[in-house]
């Protein structure tokens, strides 16, 4: 592996997606912002503007950093430097995943500040907050790797709205779990064993969806 050759592509990368990446970021704090006005609208309006930003992120980072190479034929063209296949899927990958955990860290961390700033906020929100994101950086890692193995805008849409309602019903899982929903209305934070589960399986999840999507990339021999 070229460290410097895996360098110099994921900033072009980051360079080139800096607007729309700064649009998201700011879109996304925004959000995070609203859910902790007081009233009951106003935080439903804030969290659905922040789920659909993250959707909207990940789409939008996927169509242009991955599937939009093999078409304008950008790929043949790094390919034909002198950068290694291993150098270009570790880079392509992980610009992918850095772009997106951009908005996505400062969502979490300005919800994280908000919860124990705003008065009435209850800190125990977090046990119910953190599977919420996690689950959506998973849903995300698993559309890299659907775009990674077919290539294809049909079938990764397909991931992303499977991905959707997989959320809305584990979003009623949670709130529905009695010891969940006991902690979520608490002023103490504590991490009940069942959280603590589902974030090691979300962590599986994301480790294993990275792990074979830079595998089948690094064992392509068509990739130009």
């Amino acid at each position: 592996m070229n460290p410097q050759a895996v360098q110099l592509l994921f900033l072009k990368d980051l360079f080139l997606s800096r607007r729309y990446l700064f649009g998201y970021l700011v879109g996304g704090l925004v959000s995070a912002a609203i859910t902790c006005i007081p009233g009951e609208m106003m935080g439903f309006i804030g969290f659905i503007l922040m789920v659909t930003v993250t959707i909207a992120a990940g789409i939008h980072l996927i169509g242009v950093l991955l599937l939009a190479e093999p078409i304008d034929m950008t790929r043949t063209f790094i390919m034909s430097l002198p950068v290694s296949l291993l150098d270009y899927s570790i880079a392509k990958i992980s610009v992918v995943l850095a772009s997106f955990l951009i908005p996505w860290i400062g969502m979490l961390a300005c919800l994280t500040v908000l919860i124990y700033i705003v008065p009435d906020a209850k800190p125990g929100v977090l046990v119910a907050l953190v599977p919420m994101f996690l689950f959506l950086l998973a849903s995300f890692c698993v559309q890299i790797v659907t775009a990674v193995l077919t290539e294809s805008v049909g079938w990764t849409i397909v991931m992303v709205v499977l991905g959707n309602v997989l959320f809305n019903l584990f979003l009623k899982s949670i709130f529905q779990h009695p010891v969940i929903s006991e902690v979520v209305k608490s002023d103490a934070l504590t991490w009940p064993p069942i959280v603590i589960q589902i974030v090691c399986i979300q962590g599986g999840v994301i480790l294993a969806s990275l792990a074979f999507a830079l595998i089948w990339q690094c064992r392509s021999r068509d990739l130009v």
